[in-house]
């Protein structure tokens, strides 16, 4: 006698919901849950008693083949983009193997690369020998692996140390108030941190409120899924358009507080209140003194305005005449004097008593009293600089234009001091402009201008955008190789967003080249092109610029899109002409 389950296996009567996964970096989709359930009218309808009810049949496998099948059309049917993430039980992953899932994914017309195999595990069999070979055996074939609510149930740091999954969904529990939640927020940081040295990405489910998400983006979680950004539906709906909060950070690039340096002389702890209140008199134009103790290390901040309301209480003078300063300062922001303006004003702004600091900071230099500064000097020149920046700024990306770039590119030959230079170009830009549009253009620049931050926006490091696609970096860090290769590793990644299914399915886009011939283009890749400068050289400007375009236009044409310049081989007579030759050429 069939059962219920046995018609809704023999009708295909599963629901198919999809929930989105937000990507708190690109501002975008990264891709959908599919979520599976049965009919709506039946008692197997809710997916606990649905694949409860399959265990209990002996059906699991072939209940979660079909959901998969299922998925996987209607994912393609509703023209969805980004990555499908298909839930599966390793106790079922195992029976049925990887060829099913491959070859389910061949009929319905969707690449591997696309989709993300989501473990559920509700019994500690997940781990061993076979499940971490059939994990690699599907990474092989081009799937990526998640686990899911990591933190609940068996799912915790052992199967993740084992699998070395390429996402990591935390448990709902975790994104619960964690905006108001200290604990919280440093296990999860702690965890995020780990989950980056191991190269693995972290998803937060259950964000609900915005103030989960905003904390948890500031966190360091690239990732989030919950209700906020939408319900599990047959059809995802739009994300609020108040999540799509783009990333105005300027560069920092210079160390701007050394302008800001107010040195006042300081005074030791054991100072008395009264010897102090003499000092005041005094000096009346001083308006507070750095507390230092012998070592050069500050303490705190004496505050005339502070000290003086003291005295004028009820016995202040009894009370605080022959106490310590130690006893009587306040303890305010201190900052290294190699910090940004944008850093140190954050700092200023997130400090909970900014009300009683609103006036001076401390400046240190490894460690040790430098001098004060005033916030409203602080303002002042933080205003300029976006000023400035704002004029030579390109408006897509907000990074330093031209004027900004050829700057900082003489200032640093000026210094008689090495550096890097990288010239960042994308391959194949135009005709992914012209098939796939304008607007997704746009948004690979951004990707480029994000992982550019994201890898080398340090205080010491410029990124400048002279326009279009093309990107110039001038590093002072002694390893850049790594951090190259990774960025334009997780660049080839990121890049799959932007993509028609059709096309990660081709490998490319077909389109038009500059002759109007109509053939294949591979994927955009970001072409590196490096030039390490040294002082021996003795370079002008106009050199320099003519052999790092020639570095790019090498790198452009190298396997691998990367290419160091060899300065003890390099003919920097010719990087004028190269450049005029294949600027003529359009390359």
């Amino acid at each position: 006698m069939k059962s219920e389950l046995d018609a809704i296996l023999a009708n295909n009567q599963i629901q198919t919901l999809f929930q989105p996964i937000f990507d708190n970096r690109q501002n975008c989709v990264l891709g959908y849950e599919a979520l599976s359930r049965g009919p709506s009218d039946s008692l197997l309808h809710s997916p606990l008693e649905l694949f409860r009810q399959a265990e209990c049949e002996h059906k699991a496998a072939e209940l979660e083949l079909l959901c998969i099948s299922l998925a996987m059309q209607r994912f393609l049917e509703r023209q969805l983009n980004g990555k499908l993430f298909l839930n599966i039980s390793p106790s079922v992953l195992l029976s049925l193997g990887t060829r099913p899932l491959l070859e389910t994914a061949q009929n319905a017309g969707m690449s591997p690369l696309l989709i993300v195999i989501e473990l559920t595990e509700n019994h500690p069999a997940a781990s061993g020998d076979d499940i971490i070979r059939i994990v690699k055996s599907l990474k092989s074939l081009g799937f990526m692996v998640a686990i899911d609510d990591l933190g609940a149930g068996n799912s915790g740091l052992r199967l993740w140390s084992e699998l070395r999954p390429d996402f990591v969904k935390l448990d709902i529990y975790f994104a619960a108030n964690i905006d108001q939640d200290a604990t919280k927020r440093q296990f999860v940081a702690s965890l995020c941190d780990l989950a980056g040295k191991l190269g693995c990405h972290m998803i937060l489910e259950g964000v609900e409120r915005k103030e989960e998400y905003l904390t948890a983006r500031d966190i360091g979680i690239q990732y989030c899924q919950g209700y906020l950004f939408g319900k599990p539906a047959l059809l995802p709906a739009q994300f609020p358009t108040e999540l799509f909060i783009e990333d105005k950070t300027e560069q920092p690039h210079s160390t701007p507080l050394h302008d800001l340096l107010i040195y006042l002389p300081p005074i030791p702890p054991e100072t008395t209140g009264n010897a102090v209140i003499e000092m005041f008199r005094q000096q009346p134009e001083v308006l507070c003194f750095p507390v230092i103790n012998e070592n050069g290390i500050p303490l705190g901040i004496l505050h005339k305005h502070h000290l003086m309301a003291r005295f004028a209480e009820p016995f202040g003078h009894s009370l605080y005449g022959k106490a310590s300063v130690h006893k009587l300062m306040d303890i305010p922001i201190t900052v290294d004097i190699n910090q940004s303006l944008l850093k140190v004003s954050q700092l200023l702004v997130d400090n909970e008593k900014q009300e009683e600091l609103e006036s001076w900071f401390l400046i240190c230099e490894g460690g040790k009293y430098k001098g004060l500064g005033r916030l409203r000097d602080l303002m002042r020149k933080l205003t300029q600089y976006k000023l400035t920046m704002a004029r030579y700024a390109n408006p897509l990306t907000l990074l330093p234009g031209n004027v900004p770039i050829q700057k900082v590119i003489t200032n640093a030959l000026k210094e008689q001091k090495p550096f890097i230079l990288a010239y960042c170009d994308l391959n194949d830009f135009k005709p992914y402009n012209d098939v796939c549009g304008y607007e997704r253009g746009d948004m690979i620049i951004k990707l480029v201008a994000r992982l550019l931050r994201q890898y080398f926006g340090l205080a010491h490091n410029f990124i400048g955008h002279l326009g279009g696609d093309d990107f110039i970096l001038l590093l002072r860090q002694n390893e850049w190789i790594s951090p190259i290769k990774a960025m334009q590793a997780e660049f080839r990644q990121q890049r799959l967003h932007y993509y028609r299914n059709v096309d990660i399915l081709n490998n490319g886009i077909f389109g038009k080249d500059r002759d109007g011939t109509s053939r294949k283009f591979p994927l955009v890749d970001l072409s590196i092109g490096v030039f390490p400068y040294t002082p021996d050289l003795q370079l002008t400007a106009a050199q320099v610029h003519s052999t790092l375009s020639t570095a790019k236009i090498r790198a452009k044409g190298t396997p691998g899109h990367i290419y160091c310049l060899d300065n003890q081989r390099f003919d920097f007579s010719t990087a004028a002409e190269l450049e005029e030759l294949t600027s003529v050429a359009g390359l």
